[in-house]
């Protein structure tokens, strides 16, 4: 099952939703406000990478081998070029399944993941870890069951985003949703390290 044109609809949605407050028309931008995440117990600061993992020349489809794809139940791989953060496409892969939902695994060379944590829009930015790497959760501000996203601090001014996207079931756990979210990322980070 292809989820690209409906995962980019809600997607699109989510991050345009991020960029306004009020219903204004005009450039989305994140509101200049402090660096605070919503909701998260960890605070806003990203923890220390590890190590710089560039994404500049990374093959997103290859980001989950086939055995990884079988733990999640992604039986397809598509790529496609995806406006996830303000500014320019992301180099990106849809990763359909069977059973009514995606992921999707974005390369975004442009903005890092402190632009998730500049407060305001409609997004929820909570401060996690994937692995030993820093990462920040995104979800809608108060709905549930309609994505969520991981967005992994890999390199300066870079982010490895996996989202995890029930485009026909009826997942409403939002906790459900960041989980799988967080599995792939994993799963994709991992990969990632041996591509370097």
């Amino acid at each position: 099952m292809r989820i690209s044109k409906l995962a980019v609809a809600v997607f699109s949605v989510m991050v345009a939703s991020a960029c306004t407050t009020g219903g204004e028309k005009g450039n989305p931008t994140p509101a200049p406000q402090s660096n605070t995440s919503s909701g998260s117990d960890s605070g806003s600061k990203i923890p220390e990478r590890p190590q710089a993992l560039k994404l500049d020349s990374i093959d997103t489809c290859k980001l989950l081998t086939a055995e990884q794809m079988k733990q999640i139940s992604a039986v397809s791989a598509d790529p496609v070029q995806l406006d996830l953060v303000e500014g320019k496409e992301s180099p990106s892969c849809d990763y359909g399944s069977d059973g009514g939902f995606g992921y999707q695994v974005g390369a975004v060379t442009h903005d890092g993941v402190s632009y998730w944590l500049k407060g305001g829009g409609n997004v929820d930015a909570k401060v996690i870890k994937v692995g030993d790497f820093g990462a920040v959760e995104v979800k809608l501000k108060g709905g549930s069951g309609f994505d969520c996203s991981v967005a992994i601090d890999v390199a300066d001014g870079q982010q490895l985003m996996v989202s995890y996207i029930p485009t026909t079931t009826k997942e409403k756990d939002q906790a459900v949703l960041c989980g799988k979210a967080e599995k792939a990322a994993g799963l994709a980070l991992s990969t990632l390290k041996t591509l370097k």
